[in-house]
């Protein structure tokens, strides 16, 4: 449903994406995982046409990004670090824009209200929101069309525990439905809640992938590596597999096939 091929991207004399290749199939739900700066963000960015890559193909739905990118870029939903809106218009006005642009009908809107916390909200100015409650409605914007991808950059960072938990909800609904997620975080919770498979990222390369709880912990000691070098304890030692969500909604714990995925950048 979502493929990259050989995608490259360089800002300046910095390459940030260096001949990645990626390939995430419907029902799938891959965490594009790495240190800042790994090029995570800039991947997003070039799936929805918002950084133009150097080199590479991208394809959605089997739609060439570069040769048709409005029909493809119709076939996906994003979900911003960060989200900007109009300060003057309300929260039911800003989806029922968005919902106009998507050739929506007007219940899809009530329906997003409702679904991420926001029907006492719906009338209340944007500019008068808080953070939090924006990135609330920047959820609700990225699940409003019914598409086949979904993109989602840090989506937890900025929400609170009850917005987090809808999201995650609606989330893994959209898994459980045939759609294909791929996402961004820092938060190994997060990779628990909601992959199915994981990608490491490091310098713009693809380093490893796999499905396995041990990816998962490798990617933790690679960030406790980065912060405190090699002379630190393990937090993970003890670790219980029961802590996690159910097999069919989150990361399986399937270490026999852990780093089998060899990395596929060049």
């Amino acid at each position: 449903m979502l493929a990259l091929t050989g995608v490259t991207k360089s800002f300046g004399n910095r390459r940030v994406l260096d001949h990645v290749d990626l390939d995430v199939a419907p029902g799938e739900s891959v965490a594009l995982l790495g240190a800042n700066g790994s090029g995570k963000t800039t991947t997003l960015r070039c799936i929805v046409g918002l950084a133009r890559t150097d080199a590479g193909r991208i394809a959605i739905g089997g739609i060439d990004l570069a040769r048709d990118p409005i029909r493809a870029r119709s076939r996906l939903s994003y979900l911003p670090q960060k989200s900007v809106f109009p300060p003057t218009l309300t929260v039911r006005e800003t989806l029922a824009v968005v919902a106009r642009l998507r050739g929506l009908a007007g219940g899809a809107v009530n329906r997003e209200l409702e679904s991420c916390g926001l029907a006492a909200l719906a009338d209340r100015g944007v500019g008068h929101l808080s953070g939090g409650e924006r990135q609330r409605l920047a959820m609700a914007v990225a699940f409003l069309p019914p598409v086949d991808v979904y993109l989602f950059d840090e989506p937890s960072a900025s929400l609170d525990p009850v917005a987090s938990r809808l999201f995650f909800q609606r989330a893994r609904q959209l898994k459980r439905d045939g759609r294909t997620l791929l996402f961004t975080t820092h938060i190994p919770a997060d990779v628990r809640h909601l992959a199915t498979r994981i990608v490491l990222l490091r310098d713009g390369r693809l380093e490893s992938e796999a499905a396995g709880e041990f990816e998962l912990r490798r990617y933790e000691r690679m960030l406790e590596r980065d912060m405190w070098g090699n002379d630190h304890e393990d937090p993970i030692h003890g670790h219980r597999a029961g802590d996690r969500m159910a097999a069919d909604d989150g990361l399986r714990d399937t270490g026999a096939v852990a780093g089998a995925g060899a990395a596929r950048s060049r």
